[in-house]
C-alpha cells in the first residue's frame, strides 16, 4: 500500500479509511467495556442489516443508536480496560476490523443498488451517492474514523511491545515484513485522517473529533513513519492554516509538532 499525500481524490481516500470516536461516554465498569463493545456492535450490525433506502441507516440523533455508539466508539475507555483479549494482537485486530466494517456500511450505503448505467455515468452516480452518505452520516463516520485512531494506537502499543523485546538483528525476515506492513497501513490511515482538515466534506465539529483523536496519538503514529515521510506530510499541511477554524488549531499544532521529530526508533526502523 503506497503512502499518498495527495488530496486530489478525497472520496477515494475516504474509501480506504473506515474505522470509530469518543462519542457519548456511558459510565460502566472497566471490566465490562470489551463485552459492551461486542454486544453494541452486534446490535448496530443488526439494525444496519434491516436498513432500506427509505429508512436509511441508524443515526446518532436516535437516542438508542447514540447509546450503542457510547459503547462502540469510546476508544479511551475501551483501551484502558484490563481485558485479556485486548492484550492479544489478533483479537485486537479483529476488534478494529469489526468497527471498520461498521464504517464501511455507512460509507457504502446504496452503492450496491443496481443502476441502469455504465461507464462514466455509473461512476458519477456512485460519487454522488458517497457525497450524499457523507452529508447524511458524517457524524457517524467521523466517530468511526476517530475511534480508528484510538484502535490503531492500541495496536501500535502492542506491536512496539512485541518488537522491543528482541534485538533488531535477531528479527526474522518474515517478522520484519509484518512490522513494515503494519507500519505502512497504520501510518496511511493517520495521513488520510490528518488531511481531512483540508477537504470540504466535513463540518468543523466532525473535523475536530477526528483531528483531536489523531493529535492524541500523533507521536505514536509519527514514530511509525520514516522521517522523509513525516516531512512530506508536514509539507502537505503547509496551507492548512488558510481559513482554518480556531477550534482545529490546537490539534493541528500537536500533529505538526509530532511530525517535526527526525529521529527513527522502534517500528520506524522497519518501514
Amino acid at each position: 500500500m503506497s503512502l499518498s499525500l495527495s488530496i486530489s481524490m478525497p472520496l477515494r481516500r475516504l474509501g480506504r479509511l473506515f474505522c470509530l470516536s469518543s462519542a457519548l461516554v456511558a459510565p460502566a465498569a472497566w471490566a465490562d467495556s470489551y463485552s459492551d463493545f461486542q454486544q453494541a456492535s452486534g446490535q448496530l450490525e443488526a439494525l444496519m442489516a434491516k436498513a432500506t433506502p427509505q429508512s436509511g441507516l441508524p443515526r446518532l440523533d436516535d437516542p438508542g443508536v447514540a447509546q450503542l455508539f457510547a459503547h462502540i466508539a469510546d476508544g479511551p475507555r475501551l483501551f484502558r480496560a484490563p481485558v485479556a483479549a485486548l492484550q492479544d494482537v489478533n483479537q485486537s485486530v479483529a476488534l478494529c476490523e469489526r468497527s471498520t466494517n461498521l464504517g464501511k456500511s455507512y460509507y457504502q450505503f446504496g452503492l450496491t443498488r443496481p443502476l441502469p448505467l455504465s461507464g462514466a455515468e455509473l461512476q458519477q452516480a456512485r460519487r454522488e451517492q458517497v457525497t450524499r452518505n457523507l452529508a447524511d452520516y458524517g457524524d457517524e463516520m467521523a466517530a468511526l474514523f476517530a475511534f480508528g485512531m484510538h484502535c490503531h494506537a492500541h495496536l501500535i502499543g502492542l506491536m512496539e511491545k512485541e518488537f522491543s523485546s528482541q534485538p533488531l538483528p535477531e528479527v526474522s525476515s518474515a517478522e520484519r515484513m509484518r512490522a513494515r506492513a503494519f507500519s505502512k497501513g497504520s501510518s496511511t490511515m493517520f495521513v488520510n485522517v490528518v488531511q481531512f482538515v483540508q477537504v470540504p466534506f466535513w463540518n468543523v465539529a466532525q473535523k475536530k473529533r477526528m483531528l483531536e483523536a489523531a493529535a492524541q496519538h500523533a507521536a505514536a503514529n509519527a514514530n511509525l513513519m520514516a522521517p522523509p515521510l513525516r516531512e512530506r506530510l508536514l509539507t502537505s499541511l503547509a496551507d492548512a492554516d488558510k481559513d482554518l477554524d480556531p477550534a482545529l488549531a490546537p490539534a493541528l499544532a500537536a500533529i505538526r509538532q509530532a511530525l517535526s521529530v527526525t529521529t527513527c526508533t522502534g517500528l520506524c526502523q522497519y518501514y
